[in-house]
């Protein structure tokens, strides 16, 4: 079954159901007012009688047997009688022999002074009256069959069930108008455009519909995923032209200078300088080998459970240290924004060793692009986030480059005749995301690179009460 004829089906049912409850309750209140209706009537010829039998001395037993089968009011199987206190029988309106009474009956009425009854088996409706005349007391029972009341429901229900069948009927081509036209088409034509997209045009966009509200959000969501599939099918191009120009360089150089080797015989110092010159190509392969190693590993990583807690200040301080062995010129300052009154601000959830990584590579980054080789760290603790700036002076990126930063192998004109491989933001990025913290680049001045650490501290805290 398809979506379309699934959907009119569904929309049948609840039609189907809502029709059934409702007639379902119109028929069994009909029923009831029907009841309540003949016990009125029925009452009303026990008193009309009872009134003639006892209060009217001038009418006898025959005259009232005449009366009540001659009248105009007369129900169908009518039957009316009155006992004495002895429950010997005063009237009748019929023959003896069609007479149908039960002590029990009576006796109930006696006790009760007006009871209402109906035999489920034959339909009967009957009622019992206690009346007084004087000391003396009567029990009037009446009774008869509803024939015209039961042929009126009988009609009811047929009516209805007609009736049912002709809403369900138009409910269902209802139902599937509606499927054709409001969903039906707008979601034939959604999917037509869907399956006419392929790998080879992520730009086409579908057409987003107005005023249908699903398939508007659909249309925008699936447009928001070409956007993202458009971005990361550019970030895979660009990471295999990176990746082929940083691994060509170095492959290039090692074959002509082996090449160039090999066409003549030299010297032993040649050929050792040669070899060190290989060797040094070498390690660049290796050392590019090892970052993609590592990109890969992070981007597959997870944190340990339970996560321990560092303080952020520690892990940079320590971090520095290694820098200073790496890089002597490089210059780095660290401060505080705002002293934190709770030390508790300054720990985040993480791996020491992890965030080590990412914060050597950003500082690397900034201390070689910087033109003082000079980095300032800011820290700036809040009850809500942890922010870290790395901030240094020298050449700001365009819009064109800061949108391809943090793609592998991508490296801006400003790190012409420097040496790296465009990994370190990449992996300091992803460390950074396994720790549920951000990192984007901003440039505030003509002259001022900044990249902005946030890690969000009040997710961690509320699973850490003792720690608030």
């Amino acid at each position: 079954m398809n979506l379309k004829a699934k959907f009119a089906f569904w929309f049948a049912l609840f039609v189907a159901i809502i029709l059934s409850l409702t007639f379902a309750v119109i028929y069994v209140q009909s029923d009831n007012y029907r009841t309540e209706e003949f016990f009125g009537r029925l009452r009303q010829k026990a008193l009309t009688t009872k009134r003639y039998f006892i209060e009217v001395r001038e009418i006898d037993s025959v005259l009232l047997r005449i009366i009540d089968r001659n009248s105009l009011t007369t129900l169908p199987q009518e039957q009316v009688l009155i006992f004495d206190e002895a429950n010997r029988l005063k009237y009748s309106n019929v023959d003896e022999a069609s007479i149908l009474f039960d002590f029990a009956f009576l006796d109930q009425v006696r006790r009760q002074q007006e009871v209402l009854q109906t035999d489920e088996s034959t339909k009967r409706q009957q009622i019992g009256l206690l009346v007084a005349n004087g000391p003396e007391t009567y029990v009037v029972q009446a009774s008869a069959y509803d024939q015209y009341g039961f042929q009126k429901m009988s009609n009811l229900r047929n009516i209805l069930m007609v009736t049912w069948l002709l809403g369900l009927g138009i409910a269902l081509f209802l139902a599937y108008l509606y499927v054709r036209n409001i969903v039906g088409r707008p979601l034939g034509n959604l999917t037509e455009n869907i399956a006419a997209i392929s790998g080879d045009d992520l730009k086409a966009r579908l057409e987003v519909p107005e005023d249908q509200d699903e398939l508007t959000t659909l249309a925008r969501n699936f447009n928001e995923l070409l956007e993202r599939l458009e971005r990361a099918f550019d970030a895979q191009r660009s990471f295999v032209q990176f990746a082929s120009h940083e691994l060509r360089t170095p492959l290039a150089n090692m074959l002509s200078e082996t090449e160039n080797t090999l066409s003549k015989t030299r010297s032993p110092e040649v050929y050792q300088k040669i070899l060190h010159s290989l060797r040094e190509e070498q390690s660049r392969l290796i050392e590019m080998a090892n970052g993609l190693l590592l990109l890969s590993h992070y981007e597959q990583a997870e944190l340990a459970e339970p996560t321990p807690l560092v303080r952020v200040d520690e892990v940079l301080y320590n971090t520095i240290d290694e820098v200073r062995v790496l890089l002597p010129d490089a210059r780095v300052l660290v401060d505080f924004a705002v002293v934190p009154d709770d030390q508790n601000e300054l720990l985040v959830p993480g791996s020491e060793s992890l965030l080590r990584t990412a914060f050597r590579n950003l500082i690397e980054n900034a201390c070689r692009y910087a033109e003082n080789h000079t980095v300032r760290i800011l820290i700036q603790p809040t009850a809500t986030r942890l922010l870290i700036r790395f901030e240094n002076t020298g050449t700001t990126l365009s819009e064109a480059e800061m949108r391809l930063l943090f793609t592998p192998f991508f490296r801006g004109t400003n790190t012409q005749g420097k040496r790296g491989f465009g990994l370190g933001l990449v992996i300091a990025q992803r460390i950074l995301r396994l720790h549920k913290a951000t990192l984007e680049y901003q440039s505030p001045n003509a002259n001022l690179n900044c990249f902005l650490v946030a890690f969000a501290n009040a997710d961690w805290k509320r699973q850490r009460p003792e720690l608030r």
